[in-house]
């Protein structure tokens, strides 16, 4: 059982198994932190619409209730926090912050069941990081 699990969390997240793996995964004194990551991109898409980086997140947080229902009935504690930049870089410098035990992605490229590579992040994060990483496809 891991004690300290990073979540790279997407909130279009379709693929249900990756929490499954998260629960497996956890025991007794385990917090998993999901990270959503706002890209530059979508902050500039958010100004020219008027929409301010909180009414963002509180979106993204409705999108991903499903996830805190499934932490909850399982008493998983978790935390989640939204942090502005590039997805590939911000994932692989908390994975090797030390902060962490085990990365924990879900392959979006994978969800189509015709696709077999990976996506860019899960790619570099598997590639880069200093701690073991699941992709849950």
């Amino acid at each position: 059982m891991y004690r300290d699990i990073l979540f790279g969390i997407d909130t279009d997240m379709k693929n249900e198994k990756v929490l499954e793996e998260i629960a497996k995964l956890s025991g007794e004194g385990t917090v998993v932190t999901m990270i959503n990551m706002i890209s530059e991109k979508d902050i500039q898409a958010s100004v020219r619409t008027g929409v301010h980086f909180e009414e963002m997140t509180e979106k993204r947080q409705k999108g991903i209730q499903h996830v805190f229902d499934f932490f909850n009935e399982r008493n998983i504690k978790y935390n989640l926090e939204f942090i502005k930049g590039n997805p590939k870089a911000g994932l692989l410098k908390l994975a090797n912050s030390g902060d962490y035990e085990i990365v924990v992605l879900s392959n979006r490229k994978a969800e189509d069941a015709d696709k077999l590579v990976l996506g860019s992040v899960s790619h570099k994060v598997a590639k880069r990081a200093k701690i073991p990483v699941l992709i849950v496809k």
